[in-house]
């Protein structure tokens, strides 16, 4: 899995850290960051405001079954918010970010109710939906 850290320049410290516990590649934030970071990765976490990550992935994005995971983690790095492909990787993601002492926020229905998604089953059993 070839994962991505985009950062915005004044939480380079964060964004490094989560890239190094990662093993990921940290790219600065720009206009190419996430085009950039699509073309290549199958996850990204993006450590700015959810707001601004939102805006730089809408134009991206294709399908679920196809977009990378994409994970958004404030810079306090206190939360990671899976914003798109959460069956997908992303809350797996946001998940292993708790190793960091990052809390997952998790909005899946399946999972808020408990149970496991079509997508993480097929994969338990070595299938794909």
């Amino acid at each position: 899995m070839n994962r991505t850290v985009i950062a915005l320049e004044r939480f380079e410290y964060a964004g490094r850290r989560v890239a190094e516990f990662l093993h990921a590649e940290l790219i600065p934030y720009s206009d190419k960051a996430f085009p950039i970071a699509f073309s290549r990765s199958s996850a990204i976490v993006a450590v700015m405001a959810s707001g601004i990550a939102v805006r730089a992935i809408a134009p991206l994005l294709k399908d679920k079954w196809t977009d990378p995971a994409v994970v958004v983690v404030d810079p306090g790095l206190c939360f990671a918010i899976p914003l798109v492909g959460g069956h997908h990787g992303a809350n797996d993601l946001a998940r292993e970010l708790a190793g960091l002492g990052i809390i997952p926020v998790i909005t899946t229905a399946t999972e808020r109710a408990g149970r496991s998604s079509v997508e993480v089953v097929g994969r338990e059993h070595g299938s794909r939906v």
